[in-house]
């Protein structure tokens, strides 16, 4: 039997996963930071953005309808249990972001090891009265903490409806 946090999860997944049939535009900016490209047509991956740098790092924005509705914190846990329950992540911190726009978001920063190699991966949520907004951005620990200003330049600049 599943619970409430289960079921909420296996809704994020089953949107996530919906993304691609989404035919409009995008309610979203972001700008590819220098040393990444952008990769085109990634919406059967379930992202609405997303770009890498030559080494391996990796940034995305998913996009999804906010339906049913709930709050910052609320989205910021389901996705936090779903990591971390789901997938094996260990949850390392968590802060409150706001992008040069005003709006407001959460940044979960997870870790894993990927055979003997240590990733960081971190996921900032952003909700508005329309969408729920998922940026990520992961890559081994030595690239996550070299890229960190640029990182942190993606959040400030990102600009959601």
């Amino acid at each position: 039997m599943l619970d409430r946090s289960s079921s909420l999860a296996a809704w994020l997944l089953t949107s996530l996963a919906a993304i691609g049939s989404v035919a409009c535009g995008y309610s979203f900016e972001t700008k590819t930071p220098a040393g990444f490209v952008e990769l085109k047509d990634q919406d059967d991956q379930g992202y609405a953005y997303r770009a890498t740098s030559a080494d391996g790092l990796v940034i995305s924005v998913r996009e999804i309808e906010h339906e049913p509705k709930g709050d910052l914190k609320f989205w910021a846990r389901v996705v936090e249990n779903e990591l971390r329950q789901n997938n094996g992540y260990a949850l390392l911190d968590q802060r409150a972001v706001k992008t040069a726009s005003g709006l407001d978001g959460i940044q979960l920063r997870f870790g894993h090891d990927e055979g003997t190699t240590p990733h960081l991966y971190y996921v900032t949520v952003f909700v508005t009265d329309d969408h729920l907004f998922i940026m990520e951005a992961g890559g081994t620990k030595a690239l996550m903490t070299a890229s960190a200003t640029q990182l942190e330049a993606v959040v400030q600049g990102f600009r959601g409806d």
